[in-house]
């Protein structure tokens, strides 16, 4: 029984396509699904273990700095202490200068170390100074700062430029005196070479185009390697990732350590930053690893997925394409089929089904809308009969196309329709439009076949024309579609009886005359 309704047969074989379809995409679903999470989480894994290694990194640099740091402020501290429990005066002067410069920690970093006292004026210092700080100290903000009561303890300067040998870069360590009343009474100071903080950096391993640098929490650059001396002294803190740290309270989980993803832009890398910040320090260690270089082997794994993820789904897609290849060519089929049976063949508008369509698409949108609004155009050429017996139809199929050209040149929005009603007689709908509206658009059309000069000898104009019949949507004298396309015809053959090549405007049935608009009228 079944083998004799081939319905049946059909239903069973789509059933069995879409099946097969949709069992292929689970599949290849389920394949990127995978594939997915294990990359994301080789991803992650991946991510952990660099951030775990450039904090690392940042740690190292820490704790280097904070040690020489205390190093160095103790240094200090006995400078601060020498002079002011010692009688000075009583020593040679360079005994004086060994008592209270004493041994230099880190030398090979340090330039010189001085005492200043109240008024600015240096009392001891190393013989460097005089060409590297001459004159008063007034003005200085290693002292100043202390003079003012800002610091109470070890103060750095920003970044500053000297000239020894060579042009370097330094800062200024320095530490207040204090008179036995507690006033105070003057500074103990080092300057130190930023070539200390280069040379730790560049001791520690680090791949290429990876970066290291030093910021203080104002965000001043101190030092950065690969070592830019243009970038010393330059400003950060306008960087989001930036504002972010400073702005994180001091209890909060990532004010001490954390780590971020920014582009560079020194030089447009991106990079994994590490900071740490260093304790009784204004700084922060940056350790930036190029994101590139720490994903090159999941990148390689990601390529390579990918890479069978898309031969799988190239396999799975011409699959699938086998099976719905004769489904699309059907609905394309079907779909050349409707517009041909919409389309009148010699004028490429509508024919007649869709131009009916189309009208009462309209009139049951005005029904549910009553402020909605339409109006039809009903068009003739002048004396058909007479151009295509002097010319013959196939002259007379021109004329037709010609006019076709005109009317779909000046209906230029979509929500309008214009179809061939039937012979020489076409119909245009325009949406949302009034009289005038409506009495424009015949102009246009009307203009536009003159303007292509095609010769009617047989015309009284000399040349084809047309006649066109108009009428706009009134909801209390149409009361069906038919009636305004009716009214649009007796408008129309109102047209032709007043001289032809002119618009009439049907007017509701109160009135006693129409409003016809001949072509000059039309063009104004």
């Amino acid at each position: 029984m079944t083998a004799n309704n081939p319905g049946y047969g059909e239903t069973n074989i789509k059933r069995l396509k879409r099946n097969m379809t949709l069992t292929i995409s689970s599949l290849a679903l389920m394949s990127a699904v995978i594939t997915s999470v294990v990359l994301y989480q080789s991803y992650v894994q991946i991510e952990r273990t660099s951030i775990s290694h450039a904090l690392n990194v940042a740690r190292i640099a820490q704790r280097s700095i904070s040690r020489n740091m205390e190093l160095l402020s103790l240094t200090l501290d006995s400078m601060a202490w020498r002079y002011r429990h010692t009688r000075q005066d009583e020593m040679p002067e360079q005994q004086r200068l060994d008592f209270l410069l004493g041994e230099k920690a880190e030398a090979t970093y340090m330039t010189a170390m001085g005492i200043v006292d109240s008024e600015g004026e240096l009392l001891a210092g190393s013989s460097s100074l005089a060409e590297i700080m001459p004159g008063n100290y007034l003005q200085r903000d290693f002292f100043a700062t202390h003079r003012d009561g800002a610091t109470p303890g070890l103060y750095v300067s920003r970044p500053l430029s000297i000239r020894l040998e060579k042009r370097m870069q330094v800062i200024v360590l320095s530490k207040r005196l204090l008179r036995a009343d507690g006033g105070f009474d003057g500074i103990a100071f080092m300057v130190l070479y930023l070539d200390y903080f280069r040379h730790l950096f560049e001791s520690l391993s680090l791949e290429k185009k990876a970066v290291m640098s030093l910021y203080a929490m104002d965000g001043v650059a101190y030092m950065r390697v690969p070592y830019d001396e243009a970038f010393i002294g330059s400003r950060l803190n306008n960087t989001p990732n930036f504002t972010r740290i400073l702005a994180l309270p001091p209890s909060a989980p990532d004010s001490a350590q954390g780590s971020y993803f920014a582009r560079s832009r020194q030089d447009d890398i991106k990079r994994l930053y590490a900071y740490v910040r260093i304790p009784d320090t204004p700084w922060l260690v940056f350790v930036g690893h190029t994101h590139a270089e720490l994903f090159h082997e999941w990148d390689r794994m990601l390529y390579a997925a990918l890479f069978l993820a898309a031969a799988f789904s190239t396999a799975c897609l011409y699959l699938v394409s086998r099976l719905r290849e004769e489904f699309f060519r059907r609905s394309t089929l079907e779909q050349q089929l409707e517009e041909q049976a919409r389309t009148d063949k010699l004028t490429g508008l509508l024919n007649r089904r869709a131009l009916d369509e189309g009208l009462q698409e309209a009139w049951h949108k005005s029904q549910r809308n009553a402020s909605a609004r339409f109006a039809i155009l009903f068009a003739d050429v002048d004396f058909f009969k007479l151009y295509n017996d002097t010319y013959g139809h196939k002259a007379g199929d021109y004329a037709l196309v010609a006019l076709a050209r005109c009317i779909s040149g000046a209906v230029a929005r979509q929500c309008d329709k214009a179809g061939r009603f039937g012979g020489e007689e076409f119909v245009i709908l325009l949406d949302e439009t009034d009289a005038a509206g409506a009495l424009h658009v015949a102009g246009n059309i009307m203009s536009a076949l003159q303007a292509m000069k095609i010769p009617h000898e047989r015309s009284p104009f000399g040349r084809l024309s047309v006649s066109i019949g108009a009428v706009c949507l009134d909801h209390q004298v149409h009361h069906s579609i038919e009636e305004m396309v009716k009214a649009a015809d007796d408008a129309l053959y109102q047209a032709k009886r007043m001289g032809r090549n002119q618009v009439q405007l049907a007017l509701p049935a109160s009135s006693p005359v129409g409003s016809a608009t001949p072509l000059s009228s039309a063009n104004s």
